[in-house]
């Protein structure tokens, strides 16, 4: 694994910490490989420990009231999931659930994690502006599940995959190493299984995207920006 203090150096409010800081929270941290399927907690339970991704996904998940799931976000590489429970003091409003071939995560004790924060005023307003961040970014999917067709709203999640996780190369593709099933698209921008597949198999066609056993290939950002325009508006 790469240097913890690298990895943590990318979340809130780990990027404003000092060396010293930094060296006591690795001192606690620890490690935990899981593989596809595992629930990291459920809906109701008390955060125990703050969590950062080093690899892997991990989608958090919410029951509804038909028995069915519904999927609220994924979230990946170096991307911290469930602070808002921890700082909050409340329980988790969903599962977390391991949607790759396995995750490696690292942890911080939630009463160690509370305590740095508590005791420096930077590191505090570090974790404040993280969670303003966050509520934004939740306003953001709100938007995009509630305005446009499926076909912009799948459009506005592959954007936001890829400037999230992609990676671009000289010909203007992006690869989004992202390997999500139809059904977890479908659950994403609230479709159904089969509309999800026509959407994607017609832009696949048009060659505008290739699924991957690893994820997804754009090669045709514009055209997802187009698609997209309905539901960001000047933001894509």
């Amino acid at each position: 694994m790469s240097n913890p203090v690298a990895i943590l150096r990318h979340v809130a409010p780990f990027d404003a910490a000092s060396d010293k800081a930094m060296a006591e929270i690795v001192r606690v941290t620890t490690t935990r490989t899981l593989q596809r399927g595992t629930v990291l907690w459920r809906g109701g339970d008390a955060p125990s420990a703050f969590s950062v991704i080093h690899s892997g996904l991990v989608k958090i998940v919410r029951e509804l009231p038909n028995g069915r799931e519904a999927i609220v976000g994924v979230f990946g590489p170096r991307e911290s999931i469930g602070e808002v429970a921890i700082v909050r003091g409340t329980t988790y409003p969903a599962a977390a659930v391991v949607c790759s071939d396995s995750a490696t995560l690292l942890q911080i004790p939630r009463d160690a994690f509370l305590g740095w924060i508590r005791g420096s005023t930077e590191l505090s307003a570090r974790m404040t502006q993280s969670l303003a961040d966050r509520l934004h970014a939740m306003h953001s999917k709100v938007e995009i599940l509630s305005a446009g067709s499926v076909e912009s709203r799948m459009a506005a999640l592959l954007l936001d995959l890829s400037r999230r996780f992609g990676d671009d190369f000289d010909d203007g593709s992006v690869s989004i190493p992202i390997a999500l099933s139809r059904q977890e698209l479908a659950s994403l921008v609230s479709t159904s299984f089969e509309t999800a597949i026509r959407v994607m198999s017609k832009w696949q066609k048009k060659g505008v995207l290739e699924t991957r056993p690893d994820g997804f290939v754009i090669r045709d950002m514009e055209l997802l920006r187009q698609a997209a325009a309905t539901v960001l508006g000047a933001r894509t």
